[in-house]
């Protein structure tokens, strides 16, 4: 483990790129984005001090799946895969907060596709039903579209490949 330092405007991890170690926010603010620099990006979420960030890809072994930028001069305590032991020995409750962060995203992403379901579902009763299709159902459509399309470019331009046809909804 060692204590690092950021400053504002500084990518600490690329999406799509692999990482082994995960970050403790000491102090400082943190954005996580997809798509980061490129049209459509989006902020995900804003990180303060005492959060952690990078998780996923220490866990999966899998390319990260956001951008993290520090939004202003930051510290942090990089946590490698190899230092996790002596980490979570010491700081037990950290586990916790990793699983309840998990555990909001799943949330989240249950809840997007809910979403998505039942706006797919709305359109396939209204064209099986020969009905017209309202102008909040065809806004919902577009926006799922868009949001694909924006993410498969991205992914493309960056040669990343997708994990199943599913990996951006």
């Amino acid at each position: 483990m060692e204590t690092r330092q950021f400053k504002k405007g500084d990518v600490i991890f690329k999406e799509g790129t692999f990482g082994n170690t995960m970050y403790e926010l000491k102090s400082g603010a943190v954005g996580i984005y997809a798509a980061y620099g490129a049209p459509g990006e989006k902020k995900l979420t804003e990180l303060e001090a005492g959060r952690i960030f990078g998780e996923m890809g220490v866990i999966e072994v899998r390319p990260r799946s956001a951008t993290a930028v520090a939004l202003s001069d930051i510290e942090t305590i990089e946590v490698s895969t190899a230092d996790m032991q002596e980490y979570f020995s010491s700081q037990p409750e950290k586990l916790m907060e990793i699983m309840r962060g998990m555990s909001r995203r799943l949330r989240e992403l249950t809840a997007d596709y809910q979403e998505v379901c039942g706006t797919l579902g709305e359109w396939k009763e209204t064209t099986e039903q020969g009905k017209k299709k309202g102008s909040g159902l065809l806004a919902a459509i577009k926006k799922f579209a868009d949001a694909y399309a924006e993410g498969a470019k991205y992914m493309t331009d960056h040669g990343l490949a997708m994990y199943n046809d599913y990996a951006l909804m």
